[in-house]
């Protein structure tokens, strides 16, 4: 559970403040494990990536969002309560400093700062979070505690203290606290690799023993058969996985705009997949790109992964 530390009072209406201090700001919130400190509800937000956006929403802060950047064409789920509109894009990939300032948002939301300098975002009066699920994803952030399916729901009340909407977004949590709890299934001992791919041009790549598919596979009931690669992205070779022989295969689609057919194409074609026990017998879970995000979507395709991998897989 993330900590958050209040220093006031919210009054949970969200709106515009006449004075900040009567409306309990400033507040502080931890942060990657460091705190940072908001003056006054932000009205002006620029997002890094969808799970931004979706954790904003849920939050009921969403409505604040004037650019988004960094989603690089991966669509926003259609269960958004305000979804903010496609014209607010300034950059499809990782913005830089510039794009930054320019769009004048009082807050940045998000992560993957590769091409963006976070000292002079700050220099420029900018306040900067980012999203639990992906400290230490970019030099911007420290690691974070292990992240669990659990860090979703307090990264969302955490919005709500920012924002001055804690009764809309601890409702929120507490919903998907609860679908969570409702889904997860004891160890089963059968084993599962979940792959990707970054882009078109990128080679095969599996989600490692830390972030949160590892622990959607373990609340699944399933041992990362990756789970010795320390990072949560790794390159991989389908001979790795031949040698591994998960039991299931979790296929994630949509990073980069491709469909669910394009990527199980994609994955098929690989050499030696066919020889997979798992690929003969069926045993693929498809996830669209958002399965992956420390956000409400995650919560939608674990409930999937758990009802795709019930089957029962025969005995070694």
């Amino acid at each position: 559970m993330l900590a958050v530390v209040l220093l006031g009072c919210s009054d949970g209406s969200g709106g515009a403040a006449d004075s900040s201090a009567a409306q309990g700001y400033p507040v502080t919130v931890a942060d990657c494990g460091k705190d940072v400190t908001v003056a006054k509800a932000p009205e002006r937000v620029l997002t890094v990536g969808t799970a931004a956006v979706e954790i904003l929403d849920a939050a009921g802060a969403s409505q604040k969002i004037i650019a988004r950047t960094g989603e690089f064409g991966a669509p926003l789920p259609a269960s958004l309560t305000h979804r903010p509109d496609d014209s607010l894009i300034v950059d499809p990939s990782d913005p830089t400093t510039e794009n930054i300032i320019v769009a004048n948002p009082d807050l940045v939301f998000g992560y993957g700062l590769f091409n963006a300098d976070p000292a002079q975002i700050r220099k420029s009066g900018i306040t900067m979070l980012t999203v639990q699920g992906e400290c230490g994803h970019d030099a911007s952030t420290d690691a974070a505690p292990t992240v669990d399916l659990g860090t979703i729901g307090a990264d969302v009340r955490r919005l709500g203290t920012v924002f001055g909407t804690s009764a809309t977004a601890d409702a929120a949590a507490s919903a998907l606290d609860k679908r969570i709890a409702a889904a997860r299934r004891a160890p089963t001992g059968h084993t599962a690799a979940w792959v990707y791919y970054f882009s078109s041009e990128d080679p095969l790549s599996a989600y490692g023993g830390s972030g949160l598919p590892n622990a959607m596979l373990n609340s699944a009931g399933l041992q990362n058969a990756y789970a010795d690669q320390h990072e949560t992205y790794a390159t991989i070779s389908t001979e790795s996985l031949i040698r591994r022989q998960p039991e299931w295969i979790v296929v994630k689609y949509g990073g980069y705009g491709e469909s669910e057919a394009d990527a199980r194409a994609k994955f098929l074609a690989e050499p030696g997949v066919s020889t997979l026990e798992a690929v003969r017998a069926g045993r693929i879970v498809m996830l669209p790109a958002d399965s992956s995000n420390p956000s409400p979507s995650a919560v939608d395709s674990f409930e999937k992964l758990v009802a795709a991998t019930a089957a029962t897989v025969p005995s070694r």
